[in-house]
């Protein structure tokens, strides 16, 4: 039990803050608890979910990736043109997860083959990929979506008030575990944000890893394309932008190292579901969205220095001042 806690206390502590949230949430509107707004609302939370795994994948390599949501704009502006020329969805899908892949093929391409910074690169890219978007799928936007476009977003399962794409989004977790913690890849993912050098030393492609993970997150902002069309009904070149931030939160108050090599897809699983708690509790409140923010950003940032905490010179320092006064008596004898 005890090596239990020790291991995903992280985890556990994600837990307990839930439960605060969702009594606060609950305190905030005496609407929250009612089943059909709890099922309705899941559908604000699940294509960034499933970025927000994506994005987990590049981030255990040690690196990071910026862009993702500029992805899914395209892939969103890509099934509007499809849906257009009146394209079946059977193919307009395999469509976006190529065009997903290689916009992340070449996030990876830059940052492993040229060896540039990811953040400066995903950055750039962030800005080039939602001007794509925009040249793509123009100003106007699109709506006349076919039906079988939006079905993913806008249905349920049978008859009762499960949204269908949060069962993908489901599968899509439960998949996302296995890849992570289940598979070789998976652990030489984490090998290499833990020490790249030593994962080369040993035959290990660095390179490949790390650019397959880029595009694992470009996959996941195509199928997030999918499901955002369905939801909102529309495509433009500024879909999703600004969600980057909630996304990262996600990821990194979920548990995974910043730096690399370390966090779990339950974590990030769980995390998602407090935002979303306390996203959805504020919506109902009538809490402005700047306060949301705000919120989100302090989340992330003290996430971040929780993190690294470990590694602060300031815990440094009263670790060494420890280690003297605990020395000093055996000096003295």
């Amino acid at each position: 039990m005890k090596q239990f806690v020790r291991r995903y206390r992280w985890e556990l502590f994600i837990v307990a803050m839930l439960a605060i949230a969702v009594i606060w949430s609950s305190g905030l509107s005496p609407f929250y608890l009612d089943a059909q707004q709890l099922l309705y609302s899941s559908r604000n939370f699940v294509f960034t979910g499933i970025m927000a795994m994506g994005l987990m994948m590049i981030i255990v390599t040690g690196e990071m990736d910026l862009s993702l949501p500029s992805i899914l704009a395209v892939c969103t502006v890509v099934l509007a043109k499809f849906s257009s020329w009146n394209i079946p969805l059977a193919l307009a899908l395999p469509a976006i997860v190529v065009v997903g892949s290689l916009l992340g093929l070449l996030n990876g391409v830059l940052v492993t083959r040229l060896k540039l910074p990811s953040l400066a690169v995903t950055l750039g890219t962030m800005g080039a990929y939602r001007g794509l978007a925009f040249i793509i799928g123009s100003e106007v936007g699109y709506t006349s979506f076919n039906g079988q476009y939006l079905w993913l977003g806008a249905s349920n399962i049978g008859k009762s008030a499960i949204p269908t794409m949060l069962v993908v989004y489901l599968f899509c977790a439960a998949v996302f575990v296995a890849l992570a913690h289940f598979t070789t890849f998976g652990r030489r993912c984490f090998a290499v944000g833990n020490n790249a050098v030593a994962v080369r030393y040993s035959g290990g492609n660095v390179e490949l890893i790390k650019t397959a993970a880029y595009v694992i997150g470009g996959i996941t902002a195509a199928l997030g394309a999918w499901v955002f069309v369905g939801q909102f009904g529309s495509a433009r070149g500024d879909n999703a932008n600004g969600v980057i931030l909630g996304v990262i939160t996600a990821v990194v108050l979920g548990g995974v190292d910043i730096n690399g090599g370390k966090g779990t897809v339950g974590g990030v699983l769980l995390s998602i579901l407090f935002l979303w708690t306390l996203r959805n509790g504020m919506g109902l409140a009538n809490i402005a969205g700047p306060v949301e923010q705000l919120i989100i950003g302090l989340f992330l940032v003290i996430s971040v220095v929780i993190s690294n905490l470990p590694e602060m010179e300031i815990v440094r320092r009263i670790r060494v001042r420890r280690e003297r006064v605990v020395s000093a008596p055996d000096k003295l004898r």
